[in-house]
């Protein structure tokens, strides 16, 4: 059965509220009292990767809702399995009680890794698993059964609007996750080349895009004139000529003659 099998009337679109998906559809479905319109698909989502149950569900357009049942992770424990797929789900913020004053279920958010835990890759999509709130799972754990709940109520959708194409893998997907370039951060760019940041000159007459002008540096001129020409030689051998001598021996002498003659 898909979209195009339901008796909906023009128009229809399916957009419930917690409340109403609680009360309608869980509430009925786990009681055994039959659903006004069967818009909902049944089957163990926790067997599926979350991109291909898209095309399995009734109906849907951005959102599709399954029921499915829950196993345990252990025997005799309460922990659900939450292994699915390629991947596990897990979970993430807290759960919001549905219904007043008295809840009537739980709903979880949770979110889709695709490999192995603890070192899945994170994807977009995300699941709202309903559970009711009051239920006595005693007898099953007694018999050690792995069946946790026989129907929870889940709405599955992708964060970004996006559904990945069938038949593509999630080896695939982790693969182009891992392989996208990262962004550079501030801290990042602390530790870039200083010679990478530098801009490239564009030559007058180039395209703008691949002509580097070559830049020449002239040698600064000289403020004093050079050793032969100025006379320094001569200058310090015999102590008369002062004109481009160096500062630096008229202070020692001076210095000299003070010592001498302190007073």
């Amino acid at each position: 059965m898909n979209g195009a099998d339901l008796p909906l009337p023009p128009g229809f679109r399916f957009h419930p509220t917690d409340e109403e998906l609680v009360t309608h559809y869980l509430c009925r479905r786990s009681a055994g009292l039959p659903i006004y319109v069967p818009i909902i698909a049944e089957l163990d989502l926790y067997k599926y990767d979350p991109w291909q149950l898209p095309g399995m569900a009734w109906y849907g357009e951005k959102e599709w809702y399954f029921f499915s049942p829950r196993d345990r992770k252990y025997p005799n424990g309460s922990r659900p399995n939450r292994s699915a797929g390629s991947g596990y789900w897990k979970a993430t913020g807290v759960d919001k009680p549905v219904g007043s004053p008295r809840p009537v279920a739980i709903k979880k958010a949770l979110v889709f890794y695709a490999g192995k835990a603890p070192r899945g890759m994170k994807t977009d999509w995300i699941m709202h698993e309903y559970r009711l709130a009051h239920v006595d799972n005693s007898a099953a754990k007694k018999r050690h059964s792995l069946r946790l709940d026989d129907s929870v109520l889940c709405r599955i959708y992708h964060k970004k609007g996006e559904a990945i194409p069938e038949g593509r893998s999630s080896a695939a997907v982790v693969e182009a996750k891992r392989e996208a370039p990262a962004a550079v951060t501030a801290t990042d760019s602390l530790y870039l080349d200083a010679a990478e940041s530098m801009p490239r000159l564009v030559g007058e007459y180039s395209s703008g895009s691949e002509h580097a002008v070559e830049l020449k540096c002239e040698r600064e001129k000289q403020s004093l004139p050079p050793w032969e020409e100025a006379g320094w030689e001569a200058a310090l051998t015999s102590g008369t000529n002062y004109e481009y001598a160096n500062p630096l021996l008229f202070q020692e002498d001076d210095i000299f003659s003070y010592m001498q003659n302190p007073f």
